[in-house]
């Protein structure tokens, strides 16, 4: 075979193969410097694994260390792997079905612990309406020819008569709708000619005005009953600005003004309160601090071919910010005195529910939804706007007493768009319906558009009883000099029940504390999980594998350390090497 000496097989000396191993890991950590980031992951991750498997033997989690204890068979960690796994599960049941009752309804609605002042609301807004719609001194309805536009525009305000019936085969040209308005504001009874005097404590002792009432505190307004006279009504009657030229037609004296006050904010929370701030509003309750108003009623006015047997006013009670155009009324028979409790109930919601969707919420703040017509946001006057805004784009119209942007505005005239109102009218009432029950579902999508008309997520609503005595004698409260019959005079008053009430509150049911509490009160209660808990995670599977990786690169680590002790290095063979170079 030859002659072979010693020093032929000096490559195969232990030191000879690892100073060539040595070599070869300093000449590739000199050519490539990924071999070094390559190193780096690779202690890294190790650190991180070795923290996770030291905080699940080491930690507080219930249970969990039992499955990697050492001293127990194969069987008893099977055990306590299915004995952490059913906890875990149902905590993960009990947490999902807390987060979704949380999403299905995620507020609450409560009575206020505390009562609230009658003083912190507006006192409401009383409408009168006279059940005499043409004073016969002015128009005849009787002898109005049949076939003329003078007899349609009776119909419109008439009880009696049926305006389909009497509707012209064409739409009025914009003079006949100045010739309309005209017509009923003129034939219509006067503020003067019903209200003879009124009182209203806020603003002056115990003395009843006269002509004042209709000058400062009545203001005309159109309903569903023709033409009215409102107290305590917003400027404007709450509509908007642009509206103002068409209350000019039947109110010359309307001006914009601008308020201090809003149903989100309420009043301004100085001392002491401004009684003649608008809305008004009262400090105490009871009859005396309450509005008391003297009506009369002129029945030689009266023509059963409009009015029918009916005489009397129809009383409206309800909040300023809210339209007229409803048929809920209150009767006020003559010759008696009636008198009118009310309480407010006021419905409020913390601005923490602004986070949430308004289809979520049922409700809609003041500045996330306008209407075209209406200055507030309620729900009824949603409804109102919503049926207007239909009938005009479906019907190219609008109704007489309908609030309008413009004057030239076409009116309803014909049997045809009459016709065409009650059938908007009754999609309106289906889609508003199949808007809510959609709405209501627990798996209700995301809108785009509010098709809904939600109620306002802070409002005022009023409640009312009535009482009727009868009056003996026709008082004689007003100083004025006018003849007058047995039952042509009525006496009303209108006043709070109680100095305090109690509304209700929409507040979030799980608010982030009591939400966080309730989930870690779950996991503590099937896994013993705590803020420690979290601390030693962030410990073993993050801190320290960190400080690790950031002590080895921060290190002396050059290649003649790889020379010479590459097996004892710390940082590449953590737990060293024996004499054979076995990994120990």
């Amino acid at each position: 075979m030859g002659n072979y000496y010693l020093k032929d097989y000096e490559y195969l000396r232990p030191k000879v193969i690892d100073r060539g191993k040595a070599g070869n890991i300093v000449a590739s950590l000199e050519r490539n410097k990924v071999g070094n980031c390559k190193l780096f992951a690779r202690l890294w991750l190790r650190e991180v694994l070795k923290g996770l498997k030291q905080f699940l033997y080491e930690g507080s989690l219930h249970g969990v260390k039992y499955i990697f204890e050492p001293t127990f068979s194969f069987k008893e960690r099977m055990i306590w792997v299915v004995i952490v796994v059913i906890s875990i599960a149902i905590c993960a049941v009990n947490i999902f079905q807390l987060f979704s009752k949380w999403h299905s309804t995620p507020f609450v609605n409560v009575i206020d612990s505390l009562p609230s002042p009658i003083w912190a609301v507006p006192f409401p807004m009383v409408v009168v309406c006279p059940q005499l719609h043409l004073q016969r001194s002015y128009v005849n309805v009787s002898a109005i020819d049949k076939l003329s536009l003078n007899h349609f525009f009776a119909s419109l305000v008439c009880p009696q008569m049926s305006h389909t019936k009497q509707a012209p085969s064409q739409r009025m040209t914009p003079e006949d709708n100045i010739l309309m308005q005209k017509f009923i504001v003129e034939g219509s009874p006067k503020c003067t000619d019903i209200i003879k005097s009124c009182y209203w404590r806020p603003t002056q002792e115990l003395e009843w005005l006269e002509k004042e009432c209709c000058e400062k505190m009545f203001k005309p307004i159109f309903t569903d009953y023709g033409l009215c006279f409102a107290f305590n009504s917003l400027p404007l009657n709450a509509m908007n600005n642009d509206t103002q030229y068409w209350h000019k037609t039947f109110d010359k004296n309307v001006t914009q003004q601008a308020l201090n006050w809003s149903l989100d904010g309420g009043y301004p929370k100085v001392f002491p309160p401004d009684p003649t701030m608008i809305p008004l509003r009262v400090m105490a309750s009871g009859e005396i601090n309450g509005l008391g108003v003297e009506l009369y009623l002129n029945s030689s006015e009266h023509q059963f071919e409009c009015d029918g047997n009916n005489l009397g006013y129809n009383v409206l009670i309800s909040s300023p910010t809210d339209h007229v155009y409803v048929s809920t009324v209150l009767r006020l028979p003559m010759n008696k005195m009636t008198t009118i409790e009310v309480s407010p109930t006021t419905y409020k919601t913390d601005n923490a529910l602004r986070g949430l969707a308004p289809y979520i919420r049922q409700c809609f703040f003041q500045d996330e939804k306008k209407l075209n017509y209406y200055e507030f946001y309620t729900d009824s006057n949603c409804k109102h706007d919503f049926w207007m805004r239909e009938v005009k784009k479906k019907c190219h119209c609008v109704l007489y007493n309908w609030p309008r942007l413009y004057i030239w505005e076409t009116i309803c005239s014909t049997k045809l768009d009459f016709r065409c109102i009650e059938e908007v009218r009754a999609k309106v009432e289906e889609q508003l319906t199949y808007a809510y029950y959609e709405d209501s579902q627990e798996d209700r999508k995301a809108q785009t558009e509010f098709a809904s008309c939600h109620p306002a997520c802070n409002d005022i609503l009023y409640s009312s009883q009535v009482f009727y005595s009868d009056l003996m004698s026709v008082p004689r409260i007003s100083k004025a000099n006018f003849q007058f019959k047995e039952g042509e005079v009525t006496r009303i008053n209108v006043h709070f029940y109680d100095d305090i009430f109690l509304g209700q509150h929409r507040h979030t049911q799980y608010d982030d504390y009591y939400f966080a509490g309730a989930i870690g009160g779950l996991l503590s209660l099937f896994l013993g999980f705590s803020i420690i808990s979290v601390a030693e995670l962030v410990y073993f599977a993050l801190l320290k594998p960190v400080h690790t990786a950031c002590d080895f690169n921060k290190s002396d680590f050059t290649p003649e350390d790889l020379h010479s002790n590459i097996y004892s290095h710390p940082y590449i063979y953590p737990e060293g090497r024996d004499l054979q170079h076995n990994i120990l």
